[in-house]
């Protein structure tokens, strides 16, 4: 994209805020400036947030699939009725967005620190996923987390797919993938961003590596290390021209104090705060 080009900004959703619906943060959105936003996958909610996406004008780019708990995509790679019922719900959630005309969905190849081998029963089940959204127009953007030998097992295997897409998480290139650039690797696929930023891996001494999640913070883009004119140069080095989106959060980390600030604002203010500083990242004023 050339740099005169004006890039769509969005955000994540904070679907479980108590106090905001996500109908009305999408108003609110809109109002800020922003021109785009994922949700997670709540699907008793996706026609009226896609409905209320319509009726502003926004965009919705993106449903990002759960990873964790009974969804535990680790169990792809496992197999068994834990792997298969991953597998069907990740194909309901592309089936849903192809349903509301959503775009992308962003998914997590592995999650954990301690396994680093790819199997066979885990590509087959991918490729399930991928083949029914290769049929429903539906982008996957795999996610840089950790375990980057999953992601390389799926790119590897699925390169030459429609549907196979790649979803770069700043903050997680930072502090899982040791700031290795993921772009190099990937950005031919990009489809997709995670904009945040972190302190890098910053653990005590009785740490252990399963705490290392502890430190992928998902600050407001300025307040990390991030190199933020260096992901800009690569994003536009790449063919992706679509939303830059921002995944942040609010909540502390164990016995951290680093979000107390975005804690102190309410929702509007801290939306208008990551609106702000994103413009700027994407301006290459931070």
């Amino acid at each position: 994209m050339s740099l005169n080009q004006k890039r769509i900004l969005g955000t994540h959703i904070f679907a479980n805020d108590a106090n905001t619906t996500v109908v009305d943060q999408i108003a609110m959105l809109k109002n800020i400036g922003f021109g785009a936003f994922f949700t997670e996958w709540c699907p008793e909610h996706t026609a009226e947030w896609a409905e209320a996406a319509a009726k502003h004008g926004m965009i919705y780019q993106s449903i990002h699939s759960p990873f964790c708990g009974e969804y535990d995509v680790s169990n792809l790679w496992r197999g068994g009725e834990a792997g298969e019922f991953v597998t069907n719900s990740l194909i309901e959630c592309v089936r849903d967005c192809a349903k509301h005309s959503i775009p992308v969905m962003v998914i997590h190849p592995f999650i954990g620190f301690r396994e680093h081998t790819p199997t066979q029963v885990g590509l087959d089940n991918y490729a399930r996923i991928i083949e029914v959204a290769e049929d429903l127009g539906v982008k996957l953007g795999f996610e840089n987390v950790e375990g980057e030998e999953y992601l390389a097992a799926i790119m590897e295997r699925f390169w030459a797919s429609p549907a196979c897409g790649f979803c770069l998480d700043t903050g997680h290139e930072q502090c899982y993938n040791g700031g290795k650039d993921m772009m190099a690797l990937y950005g031919e696929k990009l489809c997709h961003t995670h904009f945040n930023d972190n302190l890098g891996i910053v653990l005590p001494p009785e740490a252990s590596i399963d705490d290392t999640w502890q430190t992928d913070l998902h600050l407001t883009m300025g307040d990390g290390i991030v190199d933020w004119k260096g992901v800009m140069d690569r994003i536009d080095a790449s063919p992706y021209d679509g939303p830059i989106i921002c995944e942040l959060s609010r909540n502390n980390k164990p016995n951290r104090n680093d979000h107390d600030k975005y804690a102190a604002m309410t929702l509007e203010e801290f939306y208008r705060f990551a609106f702000d500083r994103l413009s700027k990242v994407v301006n290459r004023e931070i």
